[in-house]
């Protein structure tokens, strides 16, 4: 699992974006100006450094520089960073460039051997790091499970459990949430196990497996994060070995056994492909949501009057979820390489080479979006790119979104005073993820 985790979590209600196969074209209004097309240029001043402090911060003013800039510009690891919204949304969907970095050249490819076991192996391929055919027989298998109807039926369940959490809470009687660790760190990995039918009480296992397994999105991760990895890997693999078993004699109304059960034509998936599908759906579906959750409130109270006219408007969640995950996504970049030399809307790259897809920066180009700093939860169209396009197009997207609906309404709901505590909350240190460490809120009366 190199650069780019996109195959992650996610539910089309109201204000769902449209199809994945169906190209997002600029509204008419948007991007009335010709565009000079980037050329490549090795480093520079405007060089991408994600470690940047100022950038964890707030990679917005670097991305519009990014944006701004007549000329292209690499990272580190000399991939050519894409931030324009038709030059992101045309890599991901291009299928000369590949999301697997077995294709790249030089030490980006050398270090693939560098692995945790299970995802070394080639039948053990995720859809993150796999190209047609592949790719499409894992998604076909894997959306004879996920399906919108099993999400769905999810939604009260949710509504339940995130008062729940709330009600736990505010027990302690201080009046004070800290959002990440009372809600948006656990829900996700409570409602993943509900829907692969895990007994209530081993739900608690996952959550630290997850969040070490989270670190090799990031690209090339070193020894140590490798070393914490493998045993997580192992604990998965050991806990639902038992779960496969007994859903293989016994099927029951739940994912995990439509995945161990879903078939094409004659195709099902190996034991390897059913632990790396499992371990995917617990990765991406617990991350990528409890980072929407942390980044979604704190935009929200940062921009106070959508968050109040939310509280008075709940039919505006679906499209208030669209635009916070426009507005500080939970997955910022993807990657590809080439696989064969590619023009890319005025850039060639030589097969080998690698791009990063800004997909955070894509969804503020004023190109592509009408005043992309403001937030407006009732904004509609365009959509954004936080679940990537094209084939990657995030399986779990569903998922991410109905969690995300139903959070903001009931705390929009139940907490119209609710205010920040610390107004410069501390980031998680990943790059392809970007999270809250902490997020206090005061609740107020309500």
């Amino acid at each position: 699992m190199a650069r780019g985790a996109q195959e992650q979590s996610g539910v089309g209600g109201a204000g769902a974006s449209p199809r994945p196969d169906v190209a997002a074209s600029p509204p008419a209004h948007v991007g009335a100006t010709a565009r000079v097309p980037q050329r490549k240029i090795a480093g520079g001043p405007l060089a991408f450094d994600p470690t940047d402090h100022a950038f964890v911060v707030d990679p917005y003013p670097r991305y519009r520089e990014l944006q701004e800039s007549p000329v292209l510009h690499q990272d580190a690891e000399g991939l050519w960073v894409l931030t324009r919204y038709a030059d992101v949304q045309a890599a991901v969907r291009d299928p000369r460039l590949s999301s697997d970095p077995a294709h790249g050249d030089g030490p980006r490819a050398e270090r693939r051997g560098r692995r945790v076991p299970l995802f070394s192996e080639a039948n053990a391929r995720t859809m993150l790091t796999s190209d047609p055919p592949d790719h499409t027989r894992l998604r076909s298998l894997a959306n004879r499970a996920f399906t919108p109807r099993a999400v769905e039926r999810l939604r009260p369940w949710v509504g339940e459990m995130v008062d729940r959490l709330l009600d736990e809470a505010l027990g302690r009687g201080d009046g004070v949430v800290e959002l990440m660790g009372d809600l948006a760190e656990p829900l996700p990995v409570l409602v993943i196990c509900e829907l692969l039918g895990v007994p209530p009480e081993d739900q608690g296992r996952f959550k630290p497996w997850s969040s070490a397994i989270a670190r090799l999105v990031d690209p090339d991760p070193d020894p140590a994060i490798l070393a914490r990895a493998a045993p997580a890997v192992e604990g998965f693999v050991d806990y639902f070995g038992e779960l496969v078993r007994a859903r293989w004699d016994e099927p029951r109304d739940d994912l995990l056994s439509g995945l161990v059960h879903a078939q094409v034509d004659t195709d099902s998936l190996s034991v390897p492909e059913l632990f790396a599908m499992v371990i995917l759906l617990f990765v991406a579906g617990h991350e990528t949501t409890t980072n929407l959750i942390g980044n979604g409130m704190l935009a929200l109270l940062r921009h106070r009057g959508q968050y109040e006219r939310l509280g008075r408007e709940p039919g505006l969640a679906g499209r208030a979820t669209e635009e916070l995950l426009r507005y500080d996504p939970p997955v910022q970049v993807t990657a590809r390489t080439a696989t064969e030399d590619v023009d890319l809307r005025g850039v060639h790259l030589h097969k080998g080479e690698g791009v990063v897809c800004a997909l955070a920066a894509a969804n503020r180009d004023p190109a592509y979006v009408d005043r992309p700093e403001q937030l407006v939860i009732d904004r509609g169209e365009p959509t954004h790119l936080s679940f990537s396009n094209g084939i990657h197009h995030c399986l779990g997207a569903p998922l991410a979104r109905l969690e995300g609906q139903v959070v903001f309404a009931i705390l929009a709901h139940r907490f119209p005073s609710l205010e920040l505590v610390s107004t410069s909350p501390g980031y998680r240190d990943h790059f392809v993820l970007r999270g809250l460490t902490e997020l206090t809120l005061a609740t107020g009366p309500g």
